[in-house]
């Protein structure tokens, strides 16, 4: 916790302190001795000040510089006061014990919301937050110790078992067991050695690992999932929009509401007696406490800041809570086929060079795939060690292939002549050498093992699946009538990817979700209603543009992000039924109580009624955050 927030504590209890000596001084000693009224008025003024002047202050800057009239700040002081001008109508009504109790318990109820709130995404960033670590780097045969934020690429960084991962890398020497938990949901160890990746803020279960960092910390996986999550927040729900339109015509509704029920009935039932219109002012002040919309103003947002960090804590990063309500009405889901929903780890099943050997085509391929991230790229580059310093002229076109200057020839590897009518059961990848054309090879991909339940699952929700893929019309059939999809589109360039998915969303299909994971899925991924990303083997442009981003690539992650945002929208509804039923009750009792003259209902219950149910809430909210999604 830092000091300023520390210091803001205790300056609260000390205030609330002093308050509560006051206020028992003046309510048991002044009275007890009958003192003169004025005595006990200055004692409980000052109580009463002590607690309440910062929210007398907030609620004059709302009412004169924000044009606000109607905050729960004003709400507050107005009823307060009006329990001590209830004194007007003579020493029986001395109400100044509760008018020190609404600020009071107000003062107490916003402290534990703050406190609530601050936990809850301290809870959501203490296990990525990297900034404060150190980190060991192998300097000139030297070990010397490096902030994580000051790690650059190239460093090579020492990781020994139970210590964090502190930078995205490569694993240069070592072997061990990795708990990829914080980032991916999952808590089975992933064996690593040499030549394999590691992400920053994973942890080393077994095993010691010395790691090349292959970026700086800015833009390491944890430093940007860091700033997604601290931001994430920012872009509002429907619910919660509406719920800041509502209070702003909900509060002077109720507040018009008061006053007609502090001066209506006393004008029927009892004009010039006081103890009516005390009874009915009573009332009139526990409408305007228990009208705060407190409780459903905080606990929404914070019940969606919960299922943000539900979601994270499964492997899944959502940037805005805006994206729950949209995944609650989608439709339609469109998928990318590589990467996406096969595992994106291809293997060669035929080779045929046409001009050159087995090897030259082999070495001219990955040669020309150099800059490439497509898991066909990294598949070619394996068959072949690359001097890529002889490499030049490298640019990716995307859906097309990529091209290159090596050993001074022109070389394009992707769609070409060659393979334009070629039926195989795989990836054809052709190769052109100085333009003319050097055979192609055809590289087979296996299936993800959660792909098939994931297209059942949503298709058992009602959600229509439509596959989208680049491959040749065959492949694509093949593959979609496996997994089940209900539409299949082969062949497609990414702008056709776009043209296809533009159509499904204005032909009347609903919300339409696009998941992808290459570069040529960005703007796919980017004109969806909800775009989600494979952000484990995904191109930095795809996670870049998705509203949703999943950390292990596991297409099964979509059931569950669903799952989530079901779960959040279900918790925010309890949350504003519960709080306006409650709310209603207590103003129901309260008119009864002054209609019917058998009993006082206290101003601390509808005080109760305010903070002490938007508490409540909050733990409700919080509880979410606190489960699992599976």
């Amino acid at each position: 916790m830092e000091d300023n927030r520390k210091k803001e504590i205790v300056f609260l209890l000390s205030r609330a302190l002093l308050s509560i000596v006051l206020l028992l001084l003046g309510t048991l000693y002044l009275n007890e001795r009958n003192f003169p009224f004025y005595v006990n008025l200055i004692v409980m003024l000052a109580s009463y000040l002590f607690i309440a002047y910062d929210v007398i202050i907030k609620a004059f800057k709302e009412i004169v510089f924000e044009h606000n009239p109607f905050n729960e700040c004003t709400l507050m002081v107005v009823a307060s006061i009006g329990a001590f001008a209830l004194r007007c109508f003579g020493p029986d009504y001395n109400e100044y014990l509760e008018g020190v109790l609404v600020i009071l318990l107000y003062q107490v109820g916003e402290f534990f919301e703050d406190l609530a709130e601050d936990k809850s995404k301290r809870a959501i960033t203490k296990a990525i937050d990297l900034r404060e670590e150190k980190a060991k780097v192998r300097v000139d045969g030297k070990i010397v110790e490096k902030d994580a934020v000051d790690i650059l690429p190239g460093d090579l960084v020492l990781i020994g078992a139970g210590d964090k991962v502190l930078c995205d890398g490569i694993i240069v020497k070592g072997e061990g067991e990795v708990d990829e938990s914080s980032l991916t949901g999952e808590f089975v160890p992933v064996a690593k050695s040499a030549r394999d990746s590691v992400s920053s803020g994973t942890l080393l279960a077994k095993g010691s690992l010395e790691v090349e960092a292959s970026k700086a910390y800015a833009d390491s996986t944890v430093a940007k999932l860091l700033d997604l999550v601290e931001n994430s927040a920012e872009k509002k729900s429907k619910v919660t929009r509406f719920i800041s339109k509502f209070a702003k015509y909900y509060t002077p509704i109720v507040m018009g509401v008061a006053i007609l029920v502090m001066a209506i009935p006393p004008l029927f039932i009892g004009i010039g007696d006081g103890a009516t219109w005390v009874a009915w002012i009573r009332t009139a002040l526990s409408f305007l406490v228990v009208s705060c919309p407190c409780a459903v103003v905080i606990s929404v947002p914070l019940a969606y800041f919960s299922g943000l960090g539900l979601a994270s804590k499964s492997g899944i990063l959502v940037k805005g809570a805006a994206y729950f309500d949209q995944l609650n009405e989608l439709k339609t889901m469109a998928f990318d086929k590589t990467g996406t929903l096969t595992e994106g780890k291809f293997e060669v099943l035929e080779v045929h060079p046409e001009g050159i050997s087995q090897e030259q085509f082999f070495e001219y391929a990955a040669a020309a795939e150099t800059i490439s991230n497509h898991p066909v790229a990294s598949c070619l580059k394996s068959l072949c060690s690359i001097d890529q310093s002889l490499v030049s002229g490298m640019e990716d076109i995307a859906g097309q292939g990529v091209k290159a200057i090596y050993k001074g020839h022109a070389l394009f590897c992707g769609k070409t002549g060659s393979t334009a009518h070629i039926s195989a059961q795989g990836t054809v990848v052709g190769l052109t050498v100085d333009g003319k054309d050097a055979g192609y090879c055809v590289l087979g991909d296996r299936i993800k093992p959660n792909s098939p339940s994931t297209i059942k699952g949503l298709n058992s929700q009602g959600i229509k699946t439509v596959l989208l893929s680049g491959d040749k019309q065959a492949n694509a059939k093949a593959i979609g009538e496996q997994l089940g999809f209900l539409q299949i589109q082969g062949e497609l360039k990414p702008e056709e990817k776009v043209a296809s998915l533009d159509r499904l969303i204005k032909n009347g299909n609903g919300r339409v979700g696009y998941v992808g994971d290459g570069i040529n899925d960005a703007a796919s991924i980017a004109i969806s209603d909800v775009g989600i990303a494979m952000g484990g083997l995904g191109s930095d442009a795809a996670v870049a543009n998705a509203d949703c981003v999943i950390l292990n690539d596991d297409p099964k992650k979509i059931l569950t992000l669903l799952k989530v945002a079901k779960r959040t929208k279900n918790r925010a509804g309890f949350n504003i039924a519960f709080s306006i039923v409650v709310k209603i009750a207590v103003m129901i009792v309260s008119i009864v109580a002054s209609a019917t003259a058998l009993f006082t209902l206290p101003l601390w219950v509808a005080v109760l009624a305010d903070s002490g149910l938007a508490l409540l809430m909050i733990l409700s909210s919080l509880l979410l955050g606190l489960g699992r999604a599976n």
